[in-house]
């Protein structure tokens, strides 16, 4: 029998020699804000949901302004993407404001001039947007100047989700995506932006290890800031605890058929798959083949037989190069000491995860533009 792959989204994030690098799509290019609002969570894990024929309870999802605890903004149902002057970019202009960029802050000079090369200057009036939910994309955007605010549509309104300013980038995380912008981004007074070409962005990265390095820690840092803070799993836990939880996880590299948990172990690990794919085999049955799964890029698995008591059944491994981000047994055994919330793990992952074997569990992490 085949591996069961759990349904997913596609990715490219190709190895780069002894571990995988990050690629930004080009083709075709495509952009989410780097906020991750809670309403576009609730629409992805409905829209999942309906895939796999789970209801989602009305009162988990966001129904209203309030909800989200942000301001209400008028919605004039007339408005479009309005005219935005673009010209090129001032080099010196342009690399001041990259470099005040957090990912980008000490890299060398010539890294940043390299992304400055195709910058283009926009100029966006008062109240007008630089791009609208849905658009698709090609590039990131740094503030130079004034004020941006995030928005979604929602309903007959518009809700505000956050206000950018000087050196603050715009839609890094969503070029690793698939997918179209998730929201708004709407000038509050004259803003003067930077837009910096996706294709510009992939080749510094291939060159400078320190980006590349910068942009694997940002992305799998906002994988589980949204896994953590958007996933029903965590419900119960507080936010001290997930801020907690997710510095204790680590990048682990596994080279193809390196094993990742072995059969008989007692052991209890959260794991995200940012990169390739693991394996999940059990032992064959007497005229039976092996069953095996996989948990590919953007998807998550849990294992709790150490909780429970049960030895695990499975074995796990890669099955080519693969990277994940893993809360290990040890770090797993602290923080459920520490935070008794966590005991629930078990009893709340049937609910919300696929069940592979006796307590190993995987799913989607719910994270939008993964």
């Amino acid at each position: 029998m085949g591996r069961t792959a759990m349904p997913q989204h596609h990715h490219s994030l190709p190895p780069r020699s002894s571990r995988p690098r990050v690629a930004v799509p080009i083709a075709p290019p495509v952009l989410l804000p780097s906020l991750i609002p809670y309403d576009v969570m609730q629409a992805y894990q409905k829209e999942v949901a309906h895939a796999e024929n789970q209801a989602i309870p009305e009162d988990d999802l966001i129904n209203s302004a309030d909800d989200l605890g942000v301001e209400d903004v008028m919605s004039d149902p007339s408005s479009g993407v309005g005219f935005v002057a673009e010209s090129p970019a001032d080099p010196k202009t342009a690399i001041e404001a990259l470099a005040q960029v957090p990912q980008f802050k000490g890299l060398p000079r010539k890294s940043l001039e390299a992304l400055a090369e195709g910058a283009m200057q926009c100029d966006v009036s008062e109240g007008e947007f630089l791009f609208v939910e849905g658009d698709a994309a090609d590039s990131f955007y740094v503030v130079a100047e004034g004020t941006l605010e995030i928005l979604r549509r929602k309903d007959d309104r518009e809700v505000a989700l956050r206000h950018l300013s000087h050196g603050e980038a715009i839609g890094l995380f969503g070029l690793f995506s698939g997918q179209q912008r998730a929201a708004c981004a709407r000038a509050i007074g004259h803003a003067v932006v930077l837009q910096i070409p996706a294709a510009a962005l992939q080749q510094v990265i291939e060159q400078d290890s320190a980006l590349h390095d910068r942009m694997v820690g940002f992305y799998q840092e906002r994988i589980l800031e949204g896994f953590l803070g958007s996933s029903r799993l965590f419900a119960d836990v507080d936010s001290i605890a997930r801020a907690r939880m997710i510095g204790k996880f680590v990048e682990k590299q596994f080279k193809p058929g390196a094993t990742v948990m072995h059969p008989g172990e007692l052991c209890n690990l959260i794991g995200v798959v940012t990169h390739g794919a693991l394996v999940l085999e059990d032992r064959a049955q007497a005229g039976q083949e092996a069953r095996q799964f996989e948990v590919t890029q953007g998807q998550f698995i849990a294992v709790t037989s150490a909780m429970s008591g049960h030895p695990g059944r499975l074995r796990i491994y890669a099955g080519e190069t693969t990277s994940v981000v893993m809360l290990g047994h040890k770090e797993m055994t602290e923080l459920v000491r520490d935070y008794p919330a966590l005991r629930n793990l078990p009893r709340v992952l049937p609910a919300h995860a696929r069940l592979l074997d006796r307590d190993v569990f995987c799913g989607h992490t719910g994270v939008p533009g993964l």
